[in-house]
């Protein structure tokens, strides 16, 4: 049973056509849903006990979110003190944009608006040589380089000190990270596609003219992600590794 933390919603034009974030990570994970559980925090829904997380599921995954980590809105800190108790079992985790900062934040880590700005859209992660070795990268990591989507405006500013890294990219240089043995945080989208991306920077495209972007032009540097999505799959493979 894999548990996913839904901090937010995509942009309503997305959910409309392409549906929520659960959906997507379940799809990925290769799983029914009758295999997994979604609890929407940032709604106020109540994750289940510590004690009983650990019994009951062999993975966890965060989603992301619009929120911003910097402002702490309740619900946020609330997840992040289970989260930071919860760790203590060894559970696999699976951090996704929001949820990679969470990780990194929780951990000791420090997240705050890129200097560099937005990044939205196509993304390429360079591989760090650890992640050759890691059980989750070193299938796609034979290759120098992936293409990645992406959509955030905060980054990992500090990696906490027991995290490696293992991917940056031209706007991130922490755009994947490893922590405590089971912990990954992707600032990617792996759940997302070509389409689900042109979607959000139409939704952004006011905000992406006055940042002094090319929307179009975005749309059209867009690739397809097929390792980066197939990372939701191989996650589960390497949770279920730990806990048989």
């Amino acid at each position: 049973m894999f548990l996913i933390i839904q901090t937010g919603e995509p942009v309503t034009e997305a959910v409309s056509q392409f549906g929520t974030f659960d959906q997507w990570f379940t799809e990925g994970l290769g799983v029914g849903s009758d295999r997994t559980l979604t609890v929407n925090v940032y709604q106020d829904q109540k994750l289940p006990a510590v004690e009983s997380a650990a019994e009951a599921f062999s993975g966890i995954i965060l989603t992301g979110s619009p929120a911003m980590v910097t402002d702490r809105d309740p619900w946020l800190v609330e997840t992040l003190n289970w989260l930071e108790q919860v760790f203590k079992f060894n559970i696999p985790t699976f951090g996704v944009c929001f949820g990679h900062q969470m990780l990194a934040d929780v951990l000791g880590g420090k997240v705050d608006y890129n200097p560099k700005g937005r990044n939205l859209g196509h993304s390429e992660c360079v591989f760090t040589e650890q992640a050759s070795s890691d059980p989750l990268l070193k299938i796609v990591s034979q290759q120098a380089s992936m293409p990645t989507l992406a959509s955030h405006l905060q980054h990992v500013k500090e990696l906490p000190r027991s995290a490696t890294l293992l991917g940056s990219c031209e706007m991130d240089t922490n755009h994947v990270f490893r922590a405590e043995d089971k912990l990954w945080g992707l600032q990617f989208h792996p759940e997302w596609n070509q389409a689900i991306t042109a979607t959000y920077i139409d939704a952004r495209s006011e905000s992406l003219l006055n940042e002094g972007l090319d929307p179009e032009q975005m749309k059209a540097q867009l690739q397809p992600c097929k390792q980066a999505y197939g990372l939701i799959a191989r996650f589960a493979e390497v949770a279920k590794g730990f806990t048989d």
